[in-house]
Formats: C-alpha cells, sequence, structure tokens
C-alpha cells in the first residue's frame, strides 16, 4: 500500500515533516495550530479564534484528500490552560453537531510557540 505524504498548498510548512500522510484510506493529520497558510498566527490571545483557524487547516488537510471534516473519526486536542475547555467543546458542537469524532483533550504546559493556545491533531477515513 503506497504512502502519500502531502502538504498542502493551503496550509503553512512543517520543516522536517508533512502536515498529512494517506495510507489506504487513512489520512493522519499532524498537529494543527492557528497559523494561515503564511505562517501568521490567527488570534493570539483568543482559544476560540484559534481553534476556528485550526478547523480550518484540518478541513483544508482533508480536502487535499477528497475528504471535508466529516471524514475525521479521532481528534486528539491539546489545550495550554484547562479554561479553553469550554471553546474547545463549543467548536466541536459547531462543527460536528451529533457526530463528532471521537476525541480526547488533554491540558499541556505549552506547545511549540508560546502564542499557541490550542492544538488538535487527527486522523481521518477517507474513501
Amino acid at each position: 500500500m503506497p504512502i502519500e505524504r502531502l502538504n498542502p498548498d493551503t496550509m503553512g510548512k512543517l520543516p522536517g515533516a508533512h502536515q498529512t500522510v494517506k495510507t489506504g484510506n487513512t489520512v493522519y493529520i499532524a498537529g494543527q495550530v492557528a497559523t494561515d497558510a503564511q505562517e501568521n498566527i490567527v488570534g493570539k490571545g483568543d482559544a476560540a479564534a484559534q481553534l476556528e483557524q485550526v478547523y480550518k487547516n484540518m478541513e483544508a488537510a482533508c480536502k487535499a484528500h477528497g475528504g471535508s471534516l466529516a471524514s475525521i473519526v479521532k481528534t486528539t486536542t491539546y489545550v495550554t490552560n484547562l479554561d479553553y475547555f469550554p471553546a474547545v467543546r463549543d467548536a466541536r458542537m459547531r462543527i460536528y453537531g451529533d457526530s463528532p469524532p471521537t476525541s480526547t483533550t488533554v491540558v499541556v504546559k505549552s506547545l511549540a510557540n508560546p502564542d499557541f493556545l490550542v492544538e488538535i491533531e487527527a486522523i481521518a477515513y477517507i474513501e
């Protein structure tokens, strides 16, 4: 089964890594943070605004392989403060409604950049 490594044009680049790796019908999406395609941080200090950008990035990753956010079957969400969890829950409900993927949320001391408040990695199933 071939492995397809892809950095969609609509997403920032990850030095030494790829934004997505697909094998078979499974797409692994690297941890997404609130950066746009030019790698500018979106929503500094605002977890809800950052989540909006994170989900835009995850959607771009899925679309690059012919899927959508509905293709995501598992997420792991990292937040730097438990106070951001309501924003995470609200974004998840807005995006997925009654059909959310499995999900784990973990509180961490920090992310790769101190301006990042949330990061989400995902696995999608795309036929």
